[in-house]
């Protein structure tokens, strides 16, 4: 099995808020809110999008849902809010994003961002990422 295979919803096993195991790779989602069609819109295979984690992260900070752009460029004002809720200071999104989930006592993965690589990737952060981020924020601000 995949090291971040996805559960029954169709996200990340490792960050499921629902605490599902993973599941076999040939099994489709069943939560009918993740398995929903989106024709037409260049890239998506299937699951959860950026676009819905950024949304449960601004409601879990009470902010107003922010867009995100084209090419999934992340909107750096929702974890700039993040980052001062907790006392947390903000250099960048994914230097933020690691101190936010480290603050819950989770483990960052290098490839949750893109510093790694050659060209550093323009500071962008995962779907993986922000999926951590928002299983950190769930029980931060519980």
């Amino acid at each position: 099995m995949a090291k971040y295979a996805n559960c029954k919803h169709g996200r990340n096993s490792a960050f499921c808020p629902y605490g599902c195991e993973a599941v076999e790779a040939t099994k489709k989602p069943r939560h009918a809110a993740q398995a929903r069609e989106r024709k037409g819109e260049h890239g998506f295979h299937g699951g959860e999008t950026k676009q819905d984690v950024i949304d449960d992260i601004c409601l879990l900070l009470g902010v107003r849902r922010q867009q995100v752009s084209v090419g999934s460029s992340l909107p750096s004002e929702v974890f700039r809010t993040a980052s001062e809720r907790l006392g947390l200071p903000y250099h960048s999104m994914p230097d933020a994003c690691e101190r936010i989930v480290k603050r819950a006592g989770m483990t960052w993965n290098t490839a949750f961002d893109s510093r790694g690589t050659a060209s550093g990737g323009g500071s962008t952060v995962t779907l993986d990422g922000i999926q951590a981020v928002r299983a950190a924020l769930r029980s931060l601000l519980a």
